[in-house]
């Protein structure tokens, strides 16, 4: 029979000891990673679009309204909210948030009261609305269809070659104080015009001067020159900071312009985008420009006071000929930055579709729900996408 001696019992309590001192430390190590794991996994959370949806608004169609806009405008009214809407010569308005039909009226094509009958950017404001007609002219009217004023919009010099206050998406006119803030968006970006900074206009309605915000374009946008999708700008004027971002249709980052500094954020996709320029053609006395729908692009940039986030909207690509009806042409992701430009997340959205904000938060178009007499938005809780 072997007998340990002293020491060696000594010994192997030493090792017992220390043995369960490192079984311990390892347990405690792989719990602590699994623990990490877990947090890193539940920070790393994707929502979906549809986990953010929190109410559906329905506004119905008539035989008089042929269509429904996807960005709206609230107002408070002393008989409570209405979301405005106008297009054709026609304003509509509708009770918030039962979404009935309380308000309609045409507008004159000519005469004393008449605004033309060109595609209108306009702004809706306590004070009315305030139209863009025929490239210059700016045209306030009430709500019962008198115009009540008439302004000359300033043209650009030479180097711009053309102004373009009227028309294209993404770019609102914001009312503040006595100013209307009005962006001028070419058609396409050119050479000749890369030079150019005065893009956006601060018109004084009071004593009818005006200023500008300037900024440049940025040097990857040489890439895309006669491109109607990549060369045109997007903003967003956020009223109550007075900073103005600026979305490129070809840059990951946004323009950030205050009253301090310009620079750029970081609001990109996780995805890998392709940018596309299209093609130039010459067909007899014209020049085409077609640009090709399979490249990815970033489209408008908004922001929800309520739950105090910036939303802008991407499209990646487009979808399969098998899905497209269902789908749409686009795929449309929707990424989501918080007041302080960090980045919450992003969504992969049904539609490329647009919203609004209400005093309860955004709303974002859905489309026609069944037929076509009804028309759906959904209210988005981003609260939910903070850590």
């Amino acid at each position: 029979m072997l007998r340990m001696s002293i020491l060696d019992e000594n010994y192997l309590c030493f090792n017992i000891f220390y043995m369960k001192r490192i079984i311990f430390f390892i347990t405690t190590a792989a719990l602590f990673s699994f623990s990490c794991e877990r947090a890193e996994e539940k920070s790393l959370v994707n929502f979906t679009f549809e986990d953010l949806i929190v109410d559906t608004l329905i506004l119905e169609k008539d035989e008089s309204l042929a269509q429904i806009s996807e960005s709206l405008i609230y107002l408070e009214t002393d008989s409570g909210g209405i979301l405005l809407d106008f297009q054709r010569l026609q304003l509509v308005g509708f009770s918030y948030p039962e979404g009935k039909k309380v308000l309609e009226q045409f507008y004159m094509r000519e005469g004393p009261d008449g605004i033309g009958s060109s595609t209108f950017k306009h702004v809706i404001t306590g004070e009315g609305i305030f139209f863009i007609a025929a490239e210059t002219k700016l045209i306030q009217a009430d709500f019962e269809g008198n115009v009540l004023a008439r302004w000359e919009l300033p043209g650009v010099p030479s180097e711009r070659l053309y102004v373009n206050y009227s028309v294209l998406p993404g770019n609102p006119i914001t009312k503040i104080g006595n100013e209307l803030i009005i962006a001028d968006v070419p058609y396409l970006l050119k050479e000749e015009i890369m030079d150019y900074q005065k893009w956006i206009l601060r018109y004084d309605l009071e004593n009818q001067s005006s200023s500008h915000i300037e900024f440049s374009f940025p040097e990857a946008s040489k890439e895309y020159y006669d491109d109607t999708n990549l060369g045109p700008y997007s903003h967003y004027f956020n009223s109550a900071t007075e900073e103005i971002l600026v979305s490129f249709p070809i840059s990951d980052s946004l323009l950030l312009i205050s009253a301090d500094e310009k620079k750029w954020i970081d609001a990109s996709t996780d995805q890998t985008l392709e940018f596309l320029k299209g093609r130039t053609e010459e067909q007899g006395e014209y020049i085409v420009y077609s640009p090709d729908h399979n490249s990815a692009r970033y489209t408008w940039i908004t922001y929800d006071p309520v739950n105090r986030v910036y939303l802008r909207q991407v499209i990646t690509g487009l979808w399969s000929e098998a899905l497209r009806e269902t789908k749409g042409p686009y795929k449309v992701k929707l990424i989501v930055l918080d007041e302080n430009f960090e980045k919450l997340g992003e969504l992969n959205m049904p539609r490329n579709g647009n919203g609004f904000s209400t005093p309860d938060g955004f709303y974002y178009a859905i489309g026609f729900l069944g037929g076509e007499e009804e028309v759906g938005f959904v209210r988005l809780d981003f609260s939910k996408m903070r850590k």
